[in-house]
């Protein structure tokens, strides 16, 4: 019988990073650059051009024209419902502009102006805001987050007090993806919670020695900033979002950028989350759920803003920490502090050639990496409906900021797509990373198509025993039900229905979700059913992390509830 994960890897678009050589812990701690652990070339990086020195080309005139036309073009293909972006160069704002809807079925457009999900690009956010206290003497990068966080632990107890506010950005850690362990806790997980039961998770490698993406590990990091700067250890919400606002965001001159849904949803400007079901399909999702599982870790990926404030952000980095007001937000050295590389980052074989030299090394909330020699400081982001990539190459001053309303298995092509043809456009280079990309996408679309087929329907009959309250201590309670013929599951505020999955001899592999945000592909959890040790039932989820990672298995057991789930 194929495995499930045989069943998907025929078309699984590969994940832009994975499990790293190995530098020693020397290197991490020293000058960060990883040279011994840094990997050769590949044949595809090594047939790039040499564009060291190259000054870009303005995006004017025909260029400008191109670049838009192409966007325009490019969203409609990759089926994103609306993307804001902005261009950098030479210190000003080249390009900003909004293509699409803010919802599907809507008429209200996406502007520079309108608000939406950055995601993961909120970490280099808080990694500036703690080079800001180190410029203040509130810190250092190599002050342990135990002297400001007394409740942080990780499962080693040695490894505990040696693990700095430096570590907590450098992915680097030790500490692997937990992610289902906040997202499915939303209700009732807070900051000062999941600083506490960090301990609980798992070290699967030992400090220094891999790439490894934490989104509890970079918000213990920006908690303890806040801490530093006076904020509260027993609100660690309000904490990060005042010293984030005082040091950063104002000085910035980035007023609307904020972690809060209800000003998003006053200013009357946002975009709605999307989400795709397991055919592809895109369905606008409820706004209100997607905010609670962020909280406990908000300095990891909570912020929204506008492509208008962004680019401010942007000009910020590429100015040496000065505004485009003329402020000194952060100091040229602890900026580029979040610049050096650290652990080294492994693109697959199969990934597009420009993307094996892009994706380098990771540094303090961003990725380091190069375009044709020239040196690029990225970090893209990914919630629950949102997609964004913000980009930059110091040496040309140059930036551009992507952020759409879409879900991450179409809108991340259509970020890095747009961002790459802006760089071919300005280093005068052929229109190549589309023809790098189609063989992935067209192997995504194959696979979805195969995988389809492999869906059965259920039977209510053969469900019915199975139908129940369950919980799992890590990630709480489960709801299955049979409503109207379908198999119904409902995990935290997340909800689906879920279907067989069978192999080629149609055999019950086990059962997937198929709406957003649980269902997706090509990364799809899996369920199945089976009795205990004492005759119970209960159910087990299996969870696909990042590659070189072995699946995440939670078991599920029936408990006693007040109510009875109806069938």
């Amino acid at each position: 019988m194929p495995t499930r994960r045989a069943l998907l890897a025929s078309a699984a678009l590969a994940p832009l990073f994975a499990s790293s050589p190995r530098p020693t812990r020397a290197q991490v701690e020293t000058s960060g650059e990883a040279s011994a652990g840094t990997p050769v070339a590949s044949p595809q990086a090594q047939a790039l051009p040499d564009l060291t020195g190259f000054t870009p080309l303005p995006l004017t005139g025909e260029r400008l024209a191109t670049f838009e036309a192409y966007v325009a073009t490019t969203l409609a293909e990759a089926s994103v419902p609306g993307a804001a972006v902005a261009v950098v160069q030479d210190g000003a704002v080249a390009f900003v502009q909004g293509f699409g809807v803010r919802e599907l079925g809507q008429p209200a457009p996406v502007t520079a102006d309108t608000l939406l999900r950055i995601g993961s690009v909120t970490k280099s956010f808080s990694s500036l805001l703690t080079a800001t206290l180190v410029d203040a003497g509130r810190l250092t990068w190599e002050t342990p987050l135990v002297e400001l966080l007394p409740d942080f632990a990780v499962a080693d107890p040695a490894l505990t007090p040696r693990l700095t506010v430096r570590d907590a950005f450098c992915a680097c850690s030790g500490l692997p993806r937990r992610d289902l362990e906040f997202m499915l806790r939303g209700a009732d997980l807070t900051p000062e919670r999941m600083i506490a039961e960090m301990a609980q998770l798992p070290l699967t490698a030992p400090y220094g020695e891999k790439y490894q993406y934490s989104n509890q590990m970079v918000g213990a990091g920006g908690f303890a900033a806040a801490v530093a700067d006076g904020g509260s250890p027993s609100d660690l919400s309000h904490a990060y979002a005042m010293a984030l606002r005082e040091r950063v965001l104002n000085p910035i001159g980035m007023p609307r950028t904020t972690d809060v849904l209800s000003k998003v949803v006053a200013g009357n400007d946002y975009a709605m989350p999307h989400g795709a079901d397991v055919s592809g399909t895109l369905h606008p999702m409820p706004l209100l759920e997607d905010d609670l599982w962020l909280v406990s870790v908000a300095p990891s990926g909570a912020l929204w803003s506008s492509a208008q404030e962004m680019a401010r952000y942007v000009q910020t980095e590429l100015s040496g920490g000065i505004s485009p007001d003329g402020v000194r937000v952060v100091s040229a050295e602890n900026l580029e502090r979040t610049w050096r590389p650290g652990i080294t980052l492994f693109t697959p074989p199969e990934a597009p050639r420009t993307m094996a030299a892009f994706a380098g090394h990771y540094g303090l909330g961003w990725v380091v990496g190069a375009y044709g020699g020239q040196r690029a400081i990225w970090h893209s982001g990914g919630t629950l409906g949102f997609t964004s990539l913000v980009a930059f190459l110091p040496e040309a001053e140059l930036g551009i900021v992507v952020l759409t309303n879409g879900v991450a298995g179409t809108a991340s092509p259509f970020t890095f797509a747009v961002m790459l043809r802006l760089l071919e456009l300005l280093f005068d280079q052929p229109a190549s990373f589309a023809a790098q990309q189609a063989p992935s996408l067209a192997s995504a679309a194959a696979g979805r198509a195969d995988f389809l087929t492999h869906l059965g329907q259920v039977d209510p009959e053969a469900a019915a025993p199975y139908v129940g309250w369950y919980a799992n201590p890590v990630l709480g309670p489960l709801t299955l039900t049979v409503q109207d013929d379908a198999l119904m599951i409902e995990v935290g505020a997340m909800r689906s229905e879920l279907r067989p999955l069978l192999d080629e001899a149609g055999t019950l592999v086990g059962y997937v979700p198929v709406d957003p945000p649980l269902g997706g592909y090509p990364r799809q959890m899996t369920l199945t059913f089976e009795p205990s040790s004492d005759g119970q039932p209960r159910i087990v989820l299996t969870a696909p992390v990042d590659r070189g990672e072995a699946d995440l298995v939670y078991t599920f057991d029936r408990v006693e509830t007040p109510a009875t789930p109806t069938p």
